[in-house]
């Protein structure tokens, strides 16, 4: 009897815990890793890094990392390596105080290096990236070790208009929705880059015209890839301006966004899957563990009803 109750623990125990490590996201299993440069603008600008993760099935948590890039009329401009080290710690900072409880994302950089790496923590899933520029720095955005279309992370490209977040409530008469002059480029992989003058056109027209230009990759949408992040009151969280270029199973290492124009930011967002389809062995085992649990309680039934019953008639 006491080797039967010996088996059913041991077979309680496993079920439990392979429930555990099946369903846990390993950490780094989703990752971005962002290049930085130094900002093209005189004026100091806004950059900042919006990321959410869950959990499993539950909610959401949302954090944003603002920093303010000095430019290039300031007494210390800020650096390559400087913007991704302010960016890094912006970010864990939120993270830290917006959700001690829940941390699932982390961003990691190395000093010195113009790059940082955003990445879950085991158990969690990261959902969403958006990084919103309006130093017009170039910006390279790959994931370690993986193209996009094998990591399943699908993007979209969204030009803004800088005075939307610039301009003095009280001094600005109205939002001066214009480009200023310049280009925007993007470059795939190694590939030359795709470049575009931005002069006397509309945010609506550029996408466009870069949508046509990268070809069969890309997409202009009028639908966004996810919602924007919209909070009032807040510059920074600006809706949907109905338009973006998307870019699905990019078969590509890295894309480089290059902006050159001070009436202009980019918004740059990325989608990573949702593991909570039932692809694989961990998201079906839910369903593995409830068949455990039914045998494991019918043996308990069986030892404990049944069997003594039979023992007794005998």
């Amino acid at each position: 009897m006491k080797r039967n109750n010996y088996l059913i623990l041991t077979t309680l125990y496993a079920a439990l815990g392979f429930s555990a490590v099946a369903t846990a996201l390993p950490a780094e299993k989703n990752q971005l890793r962002i290049q930085t440069s130094e900002s093209k603008r005189n004026i100091d600008t806004g950059f900042s890094t919006l990321v959410s993760w869950r959990k499993g099935a539950e909610n959401l948590h949302r954090v944003n990392g603002l920093i303010f890039i000095d430019g290039l009329e300031s007494k210390n401009p800020t650096s390559a390596a400087g913007v991704a080290q302010k960016a890094a710690n912006a970010l864990n900072a939120d993270i830290n105080y917006d959700a001690p409880m829940e941390r699932g994302a982390i961003a990691e950089f190395t000093k010195g290096k113009p790059e940082f790496t955003i990445s879950n923590k085991e158990g969690f899933d990261l959902a969403h990236i958006t990084t919103r520029d309006y130093s017009n720095q170039k910006l390279q955005y790959l994931i370690p070790e993986q193209s996009f279309s094998s990591a399943a992370v699908n993007l979209a490209i969204d030009l803004v208009y800088a005075a939307e977040v610039e301009f003095i409530e009280g001094f600005s008469a109205e939002i001066n929705k214009k480009t200023a002059g310049g280009f925007v480029s993007v470059a795939i992989d190694n590939e030359p880059a795709i470049e575009i003058q931005t002069d006397g056109k509309t945010t609506e027209q550029l996408e466009k015209e870069l949508a046509q230009l990268i070809g069969a990759k890309a997409t202009f949408s009028a639908t966004p890839l996810y919602p924007n992040y919209v909070e009032n009151g807040s510059r920074n969280y600006k809706p949907f301006d109905k338009g973006e270029i998307q870019l699905f199973n990019l078969n590509a290492k890295s894309i480089t966004i290059n902006v050159a124009d001070s009436g202009l930011g980019v918004l740059t967002k990325f989608s990573f899957p949702d593991a909570n389809k039932p692809t694989d062995v961990a998201s079906k085992a839910p369903y593995i563990v409830a068949a455990l649990l039914t045998l494991l309680f019918g043996g308990f039934w069986y030892m404990w009803k049944i069997k003594p019953r039979k023992e007794n008639l005998q």
